[in-house]
């Protein structure tokens, strides 16, 4: 790698790769690191030179914290054997992760989010547990920690969908309970319980309402946007009454643009409130909101203004919801009735509005597919996303595994 006085020089393309080989390294290190603090351990060396245990012994010669060492060697155990005091040596927990981390294809977030996925499902058996462990590695090498945790939800699905048997005092039905006092001046107090199911559904519903305004200047509390949150659902209810999960019509934006620009194909045009926007944005607003093309003539005068025949249907936006389930991106976790719809095949490039050829895409992917080298494409009916060859060289295509339906 060049020093920093040539660094300048280096392009865009090699500087992503360089990161990433420096990032390879750092986790091969890190790999190395813990696999010498488990021989550490093994060993006893700690108790032997006069500490007390090894996360002790770490803490002076590593110069880190004891949450820390006790963290690295909690991996360590996990990773590689482990002997026991009477001599005896226990089969890694987690070997398929050692043997990743060792090769620098996860860092020490994934390994946390593996290890704690499986401490979740002590009922599997050991084939089951290793299959897990394999379907965990498999979207780590595409996933971050993060988005990996998302997926984790899913991982007893696939390997083992009956899950542990009931226990004999299962309820038969839900837990959920709703206690609610109108007041006299006509605000409402309420409190109450939900299950797992309906507890998650709440949450996915709320979430993506009860952000700060991204200007900054949001003075609101967490339960002052919770509460603007659990309004803005109620409305979304009440105007979708025949399907929860369908937004409803959009409001109708007309856009206009000269026919001289419009022959001139300009990156440009203009609202009619006066507002400038790019035709790219324009493009990726048309995929599902109603906007209305208004061609202008010499004297702002309209020669046409079309139908917006792009828009969605009610039923095809149904059908859309049920096979995508929320965004298609992959790793994203963002419900259904926040995306919009995406034409694959641009509408204004002879793009049909058919359900095979649009893919549900949240506000920020939407926007990262019509300004990025990502690539949407529809396989066997369904959306698949190629990334640009700095995330991936091989441009392998993705698919979002968290919302999809499971693998066979």
């Amino acid at each position: 790698m060049s020093n920093a006085a040539t660094m300048w020089q280096i392009s865009d393309a090699d500087l992503i790769d360089a990161a990433t080989a420096a990032e390879t390294r750092l986790r091969q290190a890190y790999a190395e690191s813990v696999h010498l603090l488990s021989e550490l351990d093994n060993r006893g060396v700690a108790t032997k030179i006069g500490y007390s245990n090894t996360p002790a012994l770490l803490m002076h010669t590593l110069r880190i914290s004891r949450t820390d060492a006790r963290h690295r060697l909690a991996q360590a155990n996990d990773l590689h054997p482990t002997t026991t005091p009477t001599g005896s040596v226990i089969d890694p927990v987690l070997p398929q992760t050692g043997a990743a981390l060792a090769r620098g294809e996860v860092g020490s977030e994934h390994v946390d989010v593996i290890r704690k996925t499986l401490a979740d499902l002590p009922h599997l058996d050991a084939e089951q547990r290793a299959t897990a462990e394999q379907v965990m590695l498999d979207r780590a090498a595409e996933d971050d920690p993060k988005a990996l945790t998302r997926f984790a939800t899913r991982v007893r699905d696939i390997v083992d969908p009956d899950g542990p048997p009931p226990t004999d005092d299962e309820p038969q039905r839900p837990a959920r309970t709703l206690r609610r006092h109108l007041r006299r001046d006509g605000t409402l107090e309420f409190t109450g319980h939900l299950d797992l199911e309906a507890a998650q559904l709440f949450e996915n519903l709320l979430k993506p309402f009860e952000k700060p305004h991204p200007e900054g200047n949001d003075t609101r509390g967490y339960a002052e946007r919770a509460g603007d949150a659990f309004a803005d659902v109620l409305k979304m209810a009440a105007h979708s009454p025949d399907l929860p999960t369908h937004n409803g019509l959009r409001t109708e934006v007309a856009v206009t643009i000269t026919y001289k620009e419009l022959q001139d194909a300009l990156d440009n045009a203009v609202l009619t409130d006066n507002t400038s926007l790019t035709a790219r944005d324009a493009r990726r607003l048309a995929c599902d909101a109603r906007i209305i093309p208004a061609v202008l003539g010499t004297h702002s005068q309209p020669l046409d203004v079309a139908v917006p025949a792009y828009t969605t249907p009610a039923h095809i936006r149904r059908a859309l919801v049920l096979r995508d389930r929320g965004c298609a991106f992959p790793a994203c976790d963002r419900p259904a009735n926040v995306c919009d719809s995406h034409h694959v095949l641009e509408w204004r490039k002879g793009g049909p509005t058919k359900l095979q050829n649009l893919a549900l895409l949240c506000t920020h992917h939407h926007r990262l597919i019509h300004h990025s080298d990502w690539q949407a494409e529809m396989v066997n009916g369904r959306p698949q996303f190629i990334p640009p060859p700095y995330v991936d060289p091989s441009r392998t295509p993705r698919r979002n595994h968290i919302h999809g339906p499971l693998p066979s």
